[in-house]
């Protein structure tokens, strides 16, 4: 009988939580009227911005390493606790030779990307999870990932792709093409608040779960 998926997208929620934790407690503290001026100077909002963009980076490398421990194993023969498919090949006997294949002559490969992990996923699986997941989503997550490049890239490109994410998110452009403005901003207004940092994070939680 074929083993049963680690739950990893519980995993993957209780560590997206962690991060985005990171910056809740800044603005916590800088909201705390008990916390004083020198708490709110030392807290100053780029700095703040700045917690964000490290939590979100966490967030998403985070849902990188999930989808590439899911489908590995899924290579291997597990059984995911939503949906079925079907492997093209027989199940590798190891993790590592499964990873061994994924990787061919590369020393890594883009977990980043949807597109690429759907393209990854057709050639080893008739309608995987991450295939169908991901297909369904696309577009956000695209989006996403345009803002993790932003603030691993300064390039002109990076700048380019985070503008037109945030135009189609949020429906603006902020000033210098900050990430951390854009995800402190209201993603969801009710009927409780959210930051895009959170609405994010909620959203890649939902689609652990369908892949897992």
């Amino acid at each position: 009988m074929a083993r049963q998926i680690p739950r990893f997208d519980r995993h993957f929620a209780a560590e997206a939580n962690k991060a985005v934790e990171i910056a809740l407690a800044g603005e916590r503290i800088r909201a705390d009227p008990y916390a004083g001026l020198i708490a709110r100077r030392e807290l100053s909002i780029s700095r703040l911005e700045a917690l964000y963009e490290t939590a979100y980076f966490r967030v998403f490398l985070k849902w990188e390493d999930f989808l590439d421990q899911t489908f590995i194993r899924y290579l291997c023969g597990y059984r995911p606790n939503n949906g079925t498919f079907t492997l093209i090949d027989p199940p590798f006997a190891r993790i590592e030779l499964a990873e061994a294949s994924v990787l061919g002559s590369q020393n890594y490969v883009n977990w980043a990307d949807p597109q690429q992990v759907i393209n990854r996923s057709r050639r080893y699986i008739l309608s995987g999870n991450h295939e169908v997941v991901l297909n369904s989503d696309i577009a956000r997550i695209t989006h996403f990932k345009s803002v993790r490049n932003r603030i691993a890239h300064t390039s002109a490109h990076a700048r380019l792709q985070f503008d037109i994410a945030t135009r189609t998110l949020a429906a603006r452009r902020y000033p210098a093409s900050s990430p951390g403005r854009f995800l402190r901003d209201v993603g969801v207004a009710s009927p409780i608040p959210m930051t895009w940092l959170e609405v994010i994070s909620r959203e890649l939680k939902a689609l652990a779960n369908q892949i897992c």
